[in-house]
């Protein structure tokens, strides 16, 4: 992963376009903030508006858990690694720990300087330290980071080719739920796949579930696909 060409540029994309879009989201919702935001409001506003951003890089960095090991199945180099390490399961895990870890520093990468940002545009509105209510955002949006590009590890793995593993990666996370929100009582199954709970977690949209639920629906995401590639992979 480390050697990969690909690899840096896909993350490098991914943090770049999202910090662009942080700053510039950033800078137009503290614009029209009334003079009477206190400084809890305004923290709370700024993080808000951070992982918004952050949740914006999911699909590229889902590209790259596809591109992980879709790319072996394509060279054949992944005979060598299974040779190397017959455990597949194992292989796998390893896999997932790598990308879990470049997933959560490319989400501190975008965090940070666009927190940072944040902060200085709402300086006139003494934004405080991060308040208590701001941990879930950042958990949640960490997470589904997480989960996206673990969820295209664990779609390579199944599919063992890049293009279907990718387009059932943004059928998941982008189609599926358009679809559903226009089918009767689709909103139901939408709130069972990533988006919603991801979105609810950031104060995107309405809470319709409890956090732990949200929580739960997004550790789902990550870790049962991944469950039944390490299954399959053993036949």
């Amino acid at each position: 992963m480390r050697t990969l060409r690909s690899t840096w540029w896909t993350m490098g994309i991914a943090v770049f376009v999202a910090l662009v879009l942080t700053a510039l989201g950033a800078g137009a919702v503290i614009s029209r903030w009334d003079p009477g935001h206190a400084p809890d409001q305004a923290a709370m506003g700024i993080v808000v508006a951070v992982y918004v951003g952050v949740i914006l890089a999911q699909l590229p960095l889902g590209m790259l858990g596809v591109m992980t090991i879709s790319g072996e199945h394509a060279s054949g180099m992944i005979d060598a690694t299974h040779v190397a390490t017959p455990a597949r399961s194992r292989v796998l895990l390893a896999k997932a720990v790598v990308l879990a870890g470049a997933a959560v520093v490319a989400s501190l990468l975008i965090a940070v300087p666009g927190y940072l940002y944040g902060r200085v545009v709402a300086a006139e509105f003494n934004p405080s330290a991060l308040p208590g209510e701001a941990w879930p955002v950042i958990a949640g949006g960490t997470l589904m980071i997480v989960a996206t590009t673990l969820l295209g590890l664990a779609l390579g793995a199944l599919l063992r080719n890049g293009a279907a593993a990718m387009a059932a990666l943004m059928a998941i996370i982008l189609l599926v739920p358009f679809v559903a929100r226009m089918l009767p009582g689709g909103e139901w199954g939408n709130y069972l796949l990533p988006t919603y709970p991801a979105l609810q977690l950031i104060g995107q949209v309405p809470a319709i579930m409890p956090g732990w639920v949200a929580f739960t629906v997004l550790g789902c995401w990550a870790v049962i696909p991944l469950g039944i590639a390490a299954l399959t992979g053993r036949r």
